[in-house]
């Protein structure tokens, strides 16, 4: 990749960066006082700011669709300033594949963070650990509802990594895969 494509790459990626994670507050409803939130509210705002001005409403929906767009772009421009060229099916195809493992592997992250986070008890008040419970929260409650604590150990978050796991295992290649079908 040439060096006027990996500043395009890496910026791209920054921008999908934060608009995936104002996409996971607007879905899990968090606490829009955290400053941290209202941190990432700021910084997309910036990037939406042209839908706005289309009068589009930016529900979680529109965002991911939002998002599908960075991921293309992050994927189709590198290939433009290397004078390359790709099957544009299957670059969409493979911007969802992306899109998807970037959303899972961000998951298994916050998941991470929010269980050693459980370990210690010096950082409980930050803002950052605050955001991250409010988003892992949703789905611990529903593993927790399927599989309760055992003698007072939470198994939730392993639960939720294994299978995150899983479905990078087994979704994302079948996915890619689909191109062959094009």
């Amino acid at each position: 990749m040439s060096g006027s494509a990996s500043i395009i790459y890496l910026f791209l990626s920054a921008c999908q960066f934060i608009i995936l994670l104002r996409f996971f507050c607007q879905t899990c409803k968090v606490n829009y006082y955290n400053p941290v939130t209202q941190s990432i509210v700021k910084l997309s705002g910036y990037l939406v700011k042209p839908f706005e001005y289309i009068g589009l409403n930016l529900t979680p929906y529109f965002l991911f669709i939002i998002l599908f767009l960075f991921t293309f772009l992050k994927l189709y421009l590198p290939l433009i300033f290397n004078s390359e060229t790709y099957p544009l099916g299957s670059l969409l195809i493979i911007s969802l594949g992306y899109l998807l493992r970037d959303i899972i592997n961000i998951y298994w992250y916050l998941i991470v963070i929010s269980a050693v986070k459980s370990w210690f008890n010096v950082f409980v008040n930050h803002p950052v650990f605050g955001l991250v419970d409010e988003l892992c929260e949703p789905i611990y409650r529903y593993t927790r509802s399927i599989v309760p604590t055992l003698s007072g150990i939470d198994f939730s978050p392993i639960i939720i990594l294994v299978l995150l796991q899983i479905l990078e295992i087994v979704l994302i290649p079948r996915i890619f895969n689909l191109t062959s079908l094009l």
